[in-house]
């Protein structure tokens, strides 16, 4: 299985100083069909971090002004499940532990070849995606088809609204906010003034009652009340 399988408009940052392994990641990804994303120092990351949804994350440790392991615990704070790449020169095994503690999903030693990262990538992507998790005893959400099983049937959605209930999939039981939803659900495109609210709306009279959750002017969240193990791999 190739990475070509997987949603062509999936986003990826590239957090790294060096600037000509920056720009060659970028460049490598692009060719693969994905949006990249990229920065050359921690405090630039954090902002993206905290306005953008990243579907993957390629982070160097050693950066200016906030490093990669506290980059990485930032986004888990807020994204469970997208795959973290740590690459890093460093041989030392406190920071291989700590990028695990942390929450990383692979790590990578410089200097490595771009197929190599791109072999891991595709490792964890599968992973990732042949995956279906229970939020309900009778809804399951399968990241494969990116789509919701109720009572054993496939829920139909539009384009848009299977991005954002991925989205809302992949921070399972945490706050999704307005913004990062405008950004990665409507990439970039003029929107009207409520189309959150109204996508919403929309969904909610597919699935079942109570299972997008609302926090008042800040966002929404999908709350798993399964009594069935979450997750099984197909």
């Amino acid at each position: 299985m190739t990475l070509s399988f997987y949603n062509e408009h999936m986003k990826i940052l590239i957090v790294e100083d060096d600037h000509q392994l920056n720009i060659a990641i970028e460049e490598f990804c692009t060719l693969k069909k994905y949006r990249t994303f990229s920065a050359k120092d921690g405090l630039h990351a954090s902002e993206l971090i905290d306005n953008h949804y990243f579907d993957f994350y390629i982070i160097d440790i050693n950066l200016p002004y906030i490093n990669g392991l506290d980059l990485v615990k930032q986004i888990r704070t807020m994204n469970i499940h997208s795959p973290i790449i740590i690459i890093s020169a460093s041989s030392e095994m406190s920071n291989f532990a700590k990028s695990f503690e942390n929450g990383c999903s692979d790590y990578i030693k410089k200097p490595f070849r771009l197929e190599e990262l791109y072999i891991r990538m595709n490792h964890l992507l599968s992973l990732k995606n042949t995956s279906e998790i229970s939020i309900t005893d009778d809804l399951q959400y399968n990241y494969a088809r990116e789509e919701f099983i109720y009572l054993g049937k496939a829920v139909k959605l539009r384009y848009k609204e299977k991005r954002l209930c991925l989205l809302l999939m992949n921070n399972l039981n945490t706050l999704v906010k307005n913004e990062a939803i405008y950004n990665y659900v409507w990439e970039g495109e003029e929107r009207d003034v409520y189309p959150v609210r109204q996508m919403v709306t929309e969904i909610r009279k597919k699935l079942p009652q109570g299972i997008i959750q609302t926090v008042i002017k800040e966002g929404y969240f999908i709350e798993s009340k399964s009594s069935t193990p979450a997750l099984t791999i197909k």
